[in-house]
């Protein structure tokens, strides 16, 4: 990689500094990229990986450990033109709040399957169900969970019981059901920058805390606490803490 030629890693800090300014609103979409591997490759994924580095986004990428012993950093630096990677020691503790959008460009069989199965002890799973329940959009390409794809055509593996792909079909239905968008890798992504409703703490909610022997509520920074709600609080002896 040229050193005269600024490394996505360097533009993507600057981009990441900007958005720490809640005022800023013309700001590019700020795009995390979470890849696990495939049996039957993983081409498609690293081919749009490397189309999204011309989009006007920013784009962090994250692998799976068992991933980074298959191909070295190095290597999927190269395989997807980005150097933006989030390490894996940082993977586990990575906030969703600042990222618009979650883009998973491969799609494997055990990921699909504990997706769905609400797996949270997977690590990549439960990045995404927290985006999911946060109201963030979950992107992904569907061409390692589509039987009926091309791809699977050119690697010869289209040749399967109609049960089989049957089931694979029903389960990509079901993600479209949770809410993760599914486009084809011919299909261009149109990332947005998200404007989340703010979470709203209430009496109610004070009071349900109480409910369940709590003595604290932590609460997400820029969540609106209602004035009747810090009374209860207080009234109660319950910290509220933003995090």
């Amino acid at each position: 990689m040229s050193s005269k030629k600024q490394s996505v890693m360097a533009k993507n800090t600057l981009q990441e500094l900007y958005l720490r300014n809640d005022s800023c609103r013309d700001r590019k979409p700020y795009i995390l990229a979470l890849l696990t591997s495939h049996m039957i490759g993983m081409e498609p994924g690293f081919s749009y990986l490397k189309k999204l580095t011309k989009k006007d986004i920013t784009l962090r990428m994250a692998a799976e450990e068992e991933m980074l012993k298959q191909f070295p950093l190095q290597e999927l630096v190269n395989l997807t033109g980005n150097d933006d990677w989030i390490s894996p020691t940082a993977f586990h503790a990575q906030p969703i709040d600042q990222f618009d959008e979650i883009f998973l460009p491969i799609l494997s069989f055990s990921l699909i399957t504990d997706i769905l199965s609400l797996n949270e002890k997977r690590p990549i799973v439960q990045i995404i169900l927290k985006g999911l329940l946060k109201g963030k959009r979950i992107t992904a390409l569907k061409a390692g969970g589509d039987p009926f794809s091309q791809y699977w055509k050119l690697k010869g593996m289209d040749k399967g019981p109609d049960l089989l792909k049957r089931k694979l079909n029903e389960q990509m239905t079901e993600l479209k059901m949770l809410g993760i968008r599914l486009i084809d890798f011919h299909q261009q992504a149109e990332f947005d920058v998200q404007h989340v409703k703010k979470t709203v703490i209430t009496d109610e909610s004070v009071r349900f805390a109480r409910f369940s022997k709590l003595d604290q509520i932590a609460v997400p920074k820029g969540a609106i606490i209602t004035p009747l709600a810090r009374d209860t609080a207080k009234e109660l002896k319950i910290e509220i803490i933003l995090h």
